[in-house]
């Protein structure tokens, strides 16, 4: 029986085949040039997105060692696309590029682009998806054009086959994507439910970058629906980190968001893992994930104060039961952001929406 990820994607590979799928689009798992995805040696089009320090046991300390990694997945006769990175890791993509004979570019930024309406609606909020989006248009107007499948838009072929202008130009946005963009849907990632009277504020924010823009996207997003909904708030935080995360270099960013109550467990949906759960993490043991629950705490009252009121469970369940029970104590409306880690995010999403 192969690894989990491997499982998976030998899994996934099937059922395109099967499906006779028009379009796979295949994320990595950790890094590129390693990673068990990267076996498709012909692909369409190759993409790489803002480059952060994690897996640094795996892909290295620095952002050129990390995106010596990444562009492993780059391939002979391809086309890759990049948003913009620090001068150094852009010059190891480069050279990566030239070794492996694959067309690279830069995504043009966000605001280079002819967009409608100041005020646009997309689906994944946050001004940090705005080099995403840019690089998902940029992708999928490669992939059409190498397809063959762009007859009913207007798209410019703009793309020049050098290195000599790494940056694209900007095209004009056709309707089929500004509703893709709209319509784009990711749970857990700068997601918004209510539930039982409650805003739930869900981003699998991991690193420190994606932490930072977590804590500002939540800050953007609660203040909105706090003037649209009037009244008081209690605002709790929902956290955890796993692996060689570590809270002192996450927690900090959220000491100005003015959070009432600090909830930490850790990443498991129940006291006793049940190996056969979607939700069952095998890459850590009850001892580390309790000692990141003590260092969390120990960190949030050097950041906050001593007398910070923080709550401590076992487990996701004990943590959400609690969060769920504030709703029948508390006259103040209630808003949670749940963050730090993909398992604790996909924990609370399975007692939120069980379905």
């Amino acid at each position: 029986m192969p690894a989990y990820f491997k499982f998976l994607t030998l899994m996934a590979f099937h059922v395109f085949i099967e499906e006779k799928v028009d379009v796979a689009v295949v994320e990595v798992g950790i890094g590129g040039e390693y990673d068990c995805t990267n076996v498709i040696r012909h692909p369409i089009v190759c993409g790489v997105t803002t480059l952060d320090y994690d897996h640094t046991a795996l892909l290295g300390k620095t952002l050129p060692e990390i995106a010596w990694q990444k562009a492993g997945i780059f391939k002979s006769g391809s086309e890759a696309i990049v948003v913009d990175q620090t001068e150094e890791a852009l010059s190891v993509m480069v050279e990566r590029a030239r070794e492996r004979k694959c067309i690279l570019h830069v995504a043009p930024r966000f605001d280079e682009y002819d967009w409608p309406s100041d005020s646009m609606d997309f689906g994944i909020k946050g001004r940090h998806q705005y080099p995403n989006i840019s690089l998902a248009m940029q992708l999928v107007k490669v992939w059409m054009e190498r397809t063959a499948r762009k007859e009913n838009l207007v798209l410019q072929n703009q793309i020049d086959n050098n290195h000599q202008n790494l940056v694209l130009p900007p095209f004009p946005i056709p309707n089929e994507f500004l509703d893709g963009l709209r319509l784009c849907e990711w749970p857990g990632r700068s997601q918004v439910i209510q539930n039982r009277g409650i805003v739930f504020y869900l981003d699998g924010a991991h690193t420190q970058k994606s932490v930072e823009y977590c804590s500002q996207w939540f800050d953007t997003e609660r203040r909105e629906l706090e003037k649209k909904l009037g009244g008081s708030f209690l605002r709790v935080l929902l956290f955890h980190c796993t692996a060689d995360r570590t809270p002192d270099s996450l927690l900090p960013y959220f000491k100005s968001a003015g959070f009432d109550i600090a909830v930490f467990c850790p990443a498991r949906l129940n006291s006793i893992v049940d190996p056969s759960s979607d939700q069952a993490n095998f890459n850590s043991n009850e001892n580390s994930e309790v000692e990141k629950v003590n260092a969390s705490e120990c960190v949030w009252r050097k950041v906050n104060g001593k007398s910070s009121t923080v709550k401590r469970f076992s487990c996701i369940t004990e943590a959400f039961n609690y969060i769920t029970s504030l709703s029948k104590q508390e006259t103040r409306k209630i808003e949670v952001l749940v963050t730090g880690s993909l398992h604790l995010i996909g924990g609370v999403l399975s007692l939120i929406t069980p379905d």
